[in-house]
């Protein structure tokens, strides 16, 4: 325990030099590219905590985030769509596999949860804000689903990009305090908006 402790001591000072360094902005981008893709980043954190250091940079900060999840976003859509699907359309060999080896994972049953995404990506797009979930498995998904790449790239700027501003101000007004009343909203608005998407769901199915 005490070796674990250690480790996580070191690693969050090294976090702390890097965030303080001129490279935080490069920091913020590639973090943000990275859980839009391929690997998880605690993204709101790594955001507050860079901003919290230099407030008057948030609004730059928000930029840099926007543009690294917007970029990774982009990496993560290709990696889905084109390992779920060939340029003619037909199903890749990674594809026929999940149909193959799946129970009840059908050709029919993917082109009706690519109905429902189609549907509702744009509220599980603005979901996304706040549920803790990493952006790389809206990304992909929205890929493997064959999602309109310019919608869900307008989607992730405007969303995205209301996040972070929203952060950024919420930071430079509060400083400090700011944490605590994101964390306590984030939690409140998410189950809003999931309760209103679900009801929303149950209607047009009536």
């Amino acid at each position: 325990m005490l070796i674990m402790q250690a480790l996580l001591s070191q690693k969050f000072q090294w976090f702390i030099r890097l965030a303080k360094s001129r490279f935080s902005l490069m920091f913020i981008f590639f973090s943000f590219l990275l859980d839009a893709c391929v690997f998880p980043f605690p993204t709101t954190v790594i955001f507050i905590t860079v901003s919290l250091l230099y407030p008057e940079r948030s609004y730059i900060n928000a930029v840099s985030a926007t543009l690294g999840m917007a970029t990774g976003s982009v990496i993560g859509y290709a990696i889905g769509h084109y390992s779920w699907l060939l340029p003619d359309g037909n199903f890749t060999q990674l594809a026929l596999y999940f149909f193959h080896h799946t129970p009840g994972f059908t050709d029919q049953s993917y082109h009706y949860i690519q109905g429902l995404f189609v549907t509702w990506g744009y509220s599980i797009l603005l979901l996304s804000i706040f549920l803790p979930i990493p952006y790389q498995f809206y990304a992909i998904s929205a890929g493997i689903f064959d999602f309109n790449i310019f919608a869900f790239l307008f989607s992730t700027l405007f969303f995205q990009g209301f996040r972070f501003f929203l952060f950024g101000w919420l930071i430079i007004r509060y400083g400090e305090g700011v944490k605590p009343i994101i964390e306590k909203n984030l939690k409140v608005i998410s189950l809003i908006c999931l309760a209103i998407i679900i009801i929303m769901f149950i209607l047009s199915t009536l």
